[in-house]
Order: C-alpha cells, then sequence, then structure tokens
C-alpha cells in the first residue's frame, strides 16, 4: 500500500495536438554467455511523438521513427538490413485509449502494402534461414493488428511511453499489479507491482518477479503531464536488458 502523502489518486497525459515531442528510445542488451569477452548491443532510436486529432474516446498520435542506430563492441551481421526492419515501423498511427493504451492502429493497411514492398526489395540481396525467418515474423505481425498492438507495446519499442497505467488510483489497492512477457527473455512472464508516486515530479516505480530474471526494477518520470525518462531493467547471470526513453524536447 502506497503512503498517503505520496500517493497518486490519479494521473494521465495531456496531449496538445498539434505538438511534437521528441524521444530517444534505447535498448542495451549484455552477454555474459563469455566470462572472457561479454558482448554489449545497443539499439537506439530517435522518435517523434505526434498528437494530431481525438476522434471519440481515442486520442489519434503519429509516431515517427527518424534514425536508427546500431552500436556494440562486436561486429554485428547484416546491420544493415536490421535497420531496415527497424524502418518498417517508422510511421505509425496509432489510437490511445484514456489510460495511456495503444487500442487500434489506424494505417495498417499502408503498413502490409509498404512491408511487401520492402520485402520484394530486400529479398534481391538476402537470402537464408535467418532471413526468412526474420521476414516471417514481420508478415506474422503485420497481419494481426492484435499482434501487431502486442509488438508496438513492447518496452522494446513503445511501451514505455504507451503503458495503459494511466487511471483514477485507489490508494487502498495499489499497487497496480499485471503480467508482461519480456520477448527478450525468450517470451519469460514477470509479474510487476507498480507504484504510483507523487513528490516534486510524478514517479511509478516498478518492481518484478520472474523464475528466469533474478533482477527487474525500474521506473518513469513525469513532469507537466509528459514522460521525461524510463528505465526498465531486467537481469539474471547470463543477460542484462536495459530498456530506456529519454525526452529531448
Amino acid at each position: 500500500m502506497i503512503s498517503i502523502v505520496r500517493g497518486l489518486k490519479e494521473y494521465y497525459l495531456k496531449p496538445q495536438v498539434g505538438a511534437q515531442y521528441n524521444y530517444r528510445f534505447e535498448t542495451i542488451i549484455d552477454d555474459f554467455t563469455n566470462e572472457k569477452r561479454p558482448i554489449q548491443k545497443s539499439y537506439i532510436r530517435d522518435v517523434m511523438i505526434m498528437p494530431i486529432e481525438k476522434q471519440d474516446s481515442l486520442e489519434i498520435y503519429q509516431i515517427f521513427t527518424s534514425k536508427i542506430t546500431i552500436k556494440s563492441n562486436v561486429s554485428i551481421a547484416d546491420e544493415y538490413l536490421i535497420k531496415q526492419l527497424g524502418y518498417v515501423f517508422d510511421e505509425i498511427e496509432a489510437g490511445v485509449d484514456f489510460s495511456g493504451k495503444i487500442v487500434k492502429i489506424y494505417n495498417l493497411k499502408a503498413l502490409q502494402f509498404r512491408w511487401n514492398l520492402k520485402q520484394e526489395e530486400l529479398e534481391q540481396d538476402y537470402i537464408g534461414a535467418s532471413v526468412y525467418s526474420y521476414f516471417k515474423n514481420i508478415g506474422r505481425i503485420l497481419n494481426n493488428e492484435s499482434q501487431l498492438i502486442d509488438f508496438l507495446s513492447d518496452y522494446k519499442m513503445f511501451g514505455l511511453y504507451f503503458h495503459g497505467l494511466f487511471w483514477n488510483y485507489l490508494l487502498w489497492e495499489m499497487p497496480i499489479k499485471r503480467e508482461l512477457r519480456i520477448e527478450d527473455f525468450e517470451y519469460t512472464i514477470v509479474n510487476e507491482q507498480i507504484f504510483p508516486e507523487k513528490r516534486d515530479f510524478v514517479k511509478y516505480k516498478i518492481e518484478g518477479k520472474s523464475e528466469a530474471i533474478d533482477e527487474y526494477k525500474g521506473e518513469l518520470i513525469y513532469n507537466e503531464f509528459q514522460l521525461q525518462e524510463a528505465l526498465i531493467v531486467c537481469e539474471n547471470k547470463m543477460h542484462s536488458i536495459k530498456y530506456g526513453a529519454l525526452f529531448l524536447g
């Protein structure tokens, strides 16, 4: 239970139609399988989030990824291909409910059409089982709106911003509890507990438990009804994965 002093009774985003919110989303993966040579990979996306209108009970957002950067202490095979696959999702038009959860994709047909063209282009230069697996997975995601929403709502995509945690809170029912699957840990189930708090800013403290993850923690920090920064850390003996978001202005 959260203290009455710091307890947050309600909280929502207040999107301004026509505004542009620039963020940097980053996923950092550390692999300690080889103790003598741990591997680190970082996937960075510069993203513009734009509220464009309100339709019925939904806020409509355009989510535009302008740049993808990959960094690593080892060479990355097919780096160009990985970036091109990431850009398949560079323009999203999403309907978001009052809790901050994506519930509808308005440009699904356009995404499917663009992917068909991109796949034909990439097949001219890339072959093999792993490439086929990439293509098949993207096709599966784009052929089902609910799967696409789940994919976009993952922490490694836009789940740090569109997380569905906004609400009117009853302090005696806190913390918020929910179950997530972490794809980067082979879809491991995590039982999250979220503690909304008010200080000079608003913070959502996150804790989690899982059989496959030794440490799971994070926080979302808000000011002026906008996400300022966010971090989720998942670790076991072999791997560490960090999902981060930073407001750039």
